[in-house]
Parts: structure tokens; sequence; C-alpha cells
């Protein structure tokens, strides 16, 4: 084939398929990866390309089917059947815990740190709470937390 043979040609291949799985991030090619890397050490054995390909099929076909299923298992919640892994993006801040920087007054946001970062925060009763106090993050709306006093810690003043 152009002069290359077979265990270049896998090569080529499995880098191509981690190449793409390091682009995408979906964990689909990273199996296709692993059956050209298969089809590689078949190709040192035998010099049929029909038995390699076949190789290569059933690997990757079976770890596309059995890894991502039993990773997906993993990845959700057997009580609700929801994705319950790592919270991404601003989601993982609701729940949390933050200080107030600036004071969060009904008609003015305020300013809070949570997870070590500051954010625009308004109230989530409309109260006014002072700088210093801890809070907990109820929501998220656009890009301002919505927060309420936690009645759990004392102010930090």
């Amino acid at each position: 084939m152009f002069g290359l043979s077979m265990k270049i040609i896998w090569i080529i291949v499995a880098v191509a398929f981690a190449i793409g799985e390091a682009a995408t991030l979906a964990l689909t090619m990273v199996w296709f990866s692993l059956g050209a890397l298969c089809a590689l050490a078949v190709s040192y054995f035998v010099d049929s390309v029909f038995i390699q390909i076949l190789v290569f099929a059933i690997v990757s076909g079976l770890l596309l089917l059995l890894a991502t299923k039993k990773l997906i298992k993993m990845d959700r919640s057997k009580e609700e059947n929801a994705w319950t892994s790592i919270d991404t993006n601003i989601m993982a801040v609701v729940g949390k815990q933050g200080i107030v920087l600036n004071e969060i007054s009904p008609y003015k946001p305020g300013l809070v740190k949570v997870k070590g970062e500051d954010w625009t925060a308004i109230s989530k009763t409309g109260e006014t709470i002072e700088e210093g106090c801890e809070v907990e993050v109820v929501a998220v709306e656009g890009v301002k937390l919505v927060v309420r006093k936690n009645s759990f810690f004392k102010n930090r003043r």
C-alpha cells in the first residue's frame, strides 16, 4: 500500500485516532486507537491484511461497546439516573459556601468569593447581606450567583 509497510500504517492510524480523541474528548476515538495498536501487534505475526483489519474492527468495536457502556454506567447516579460525576462550568458553585466581599443590597448586586473566585451576586430574598457574611449559592441567573445567608455559620466580622 503506497510503498508503506502495514506496521507504519497501523502506527499512523493509531496516532491519528489519538489526536482526534485529544481534540474532541468524546471518549470514542481512543478505542479505535487501541484497536490499531492491537492490529499493529498482530502485523508482527501475521502478514494477512484482512486478518489485521479484522482484529482492528473487532477490538475497536468491543472496546467501544463494552468500555464506553461501563464508563457511562459508573458515571450515572443509581438513584436518579442523572449525571453526577463532576459538576462543570458555572453549575459547580451551586450549593457551595462563600464570603461576601462587597455588601449585597436589594437593588445593588454585591461581590462574593466562592471556591477562590470572585462572583457578582444577588440576594435570594432581596435582603441586605453585609460584607464578611458567609453565604450559600442557591442558583445561577445569567452570570450572577443567587445567594442566601448561611444560617449554619456566624458572621466573620
